[in-house]
Parts: C-alpha cells; sequence; structure tokens
C-alpha cells in the first residue's frame, strides 16, 4: 500500500515553502511527541507573577449559571482567583 503524499506549508522570511511528506511521516513524528508526554498532559508553565485561576470551581459556576467565563463580571471573576 502506498502512503498519502501531504503537503506541508513551511513559513519563511519572504513566504512559504511547501514540503511534500508522507502521511507516515507524520503520524510517526505525532508519536513521538505524544510520547514525550507519558501523562499526557502538555502544558506551558504559568506566570509565578499572574494570579492561580481555580478552573473547576470556575466551570462549575458558569455552568450552574448558564454562561461563559467571558461574561463573568470583574467582582465575580475575583472570586476565583488566588494571588
Amino acid at each position: 500500500m502506498v502512503g498519502k503524499i501531504v503537503d506541508i506549508l513551511i513559513p519563511t522570511n519572504k513566504g512559504y515553502t511547501v514540503k511534500k511528506v508522507s502521511d507516515k511521516m507524520i503520524r510517526r513524528e505525532l508519536e513521538q511527541f505524544d510520547n514525550a508526554f507519558p501523562n499526557g498532559v502538555y502544558a506551558v508553565p504559568r506566570n509565578p507573577k499572574e494570579p492561580r485561576v481555580k478552573v473547576r470551581a470556575l466551570h462549575e459556576y458558569c455552568k450552574a449559571k448558564g454562561i461563559t467565563p467571558e461574561e463573568l463580571s470583574e467582582q465575580e471573576m475575583n472570586r476565583f482567583l488566588s494571588h
């Protein structure tokens, strides 16, 4: 069976370069990336100068009120921040 060839756009200073790769190669690279995080967590460290967000409590509150976090007032949002 012949693998599918996919065009990948790579940004350059002058625009983009097209690189042709096989779907097998892409799958192999994704597997290597996934295997680098054995517990399945990939996160960017937070800035220690910024407050922590109590995400679970925020989610439950918004779910109960039928709103999104963007719709919270500043006072409501402060309930879910720890400095």
